[in-house]
């Protein structure tokens, strides 16, 4: 993996990003919101808003939010309208300036996803210091437990994945958090692959550029670098808690993604 500390990037990476279109699929919290203690608490500098709406304004370039909040919240954090987005890690899609949609094999979980939050509403409620945070996005549900003491962390474990079994729901872990979903095989990485298909960005003519932090953003980083080995795979952070990651290269934190946004806006619109 190579790490871009400083700017301009290495030369074969400029190069693969130089394809028609370009297509910039980037994940929010770590990546271009730095992580928060409360998911309420995130947001996206103002810089890294005004770099994306840069990019979404040039021609034959697309940007995709590829998040595991609700397409609905991740497109409040980023504010904007002309980006795609894709939420609940894959299972709702929105396009520029439209409506979130979701996949119609998933409408009939919904209810077990209320069950479960109450479910895990009360194991929260009842754990000393009140550190877990439960959040509901109504086709999926985060345990959050970055605030709560590490040793309750393998019993809320073993709490939740039981509450997922007697659903027949799906759990899933990464950055303090635990993800329940529904049985579907839908992941950020099949969303962003068919996002990707959908914009004419798997040739090779095009460019593809992956951005996340987080365990959930290996799958994009597996399925696009299987579909175009010419993807450019960005890690974000340089402590992780993956035992390695798929992507290619690294930045060290939010600034320098925002950085390598800019850079790459500058770039594609021929500014000095």
């Amino acid at each position: 993996m190579t790490t871009i500390e400083a700017l301009p990037v290495p030369p074969a990476m400029a190069e693969r990003l130089g394809g028609r279109p370009l297509l910039l699929l980037l994940d929010v919290d770590g990546t271009l919101s730095p992580i928060a203690p409360r998911p309420e608490y995130a947001t996206v500098p103002a810089e890294t808003q005004h770099a994306i709406a840069t990019l979404t304004s040039l021609p034959n370039v697309h940007v995709a939010i590829v998040s595991g909040r609700s397409a609905n919240d991740a497109r409040r954090m980023v504010c904007v309208d002309d980006a795609w987005v894709i939420g609940n890690h894959g299972i709702e899609t929105a396009a520029p300036n439209q409506a979130a949609t979701a996949r119609d094999d998933v409408a009939q979980f919904a209810d077990r996803i209320a069950l479960a939050s109450d479910r895990a509403c009360a194991i929260a409620d009842a754990i000393e210091g009140r550190g877990v945070i439960v959040e509901n996005k109504g086709w999926t549900l985060s345990v959050h437990y970055r605030l709560a003491h590490p040793r309750i962390v393998p019993d809320l474990t073993k709490q939740i994945e039981r509450i997922a079994e007697d659903l027949g729901l799906r759990v899933t872990r990464g950055k303090e958090v635990l993800e329940v979903r529904p049985p579907v095989d839908v992941d950020k990485g099949t969303a962003a692959v068919a996002l990707a298909d959908a914009l004419g960005a798997l040739h090779d003519e095009a460019s593809v550029l992956c951005a996340g932090d987080d365990r959930t953003d290996e799958d994009m980083f597996r399925s696009l670098r299987a579909r175009q080995p010419r993807a450019v795979t960005v890690h974000v952070g340089v402590e992780t808690s993956l035992d390695r990651t798929l992507a290619e290269f690294s930045v060290p934190d939010t600034d320098a993604m925002r950085e390598l946004l800019e850079w790459l806006a500058r770039e594609r619109s021929g500014a000095p």
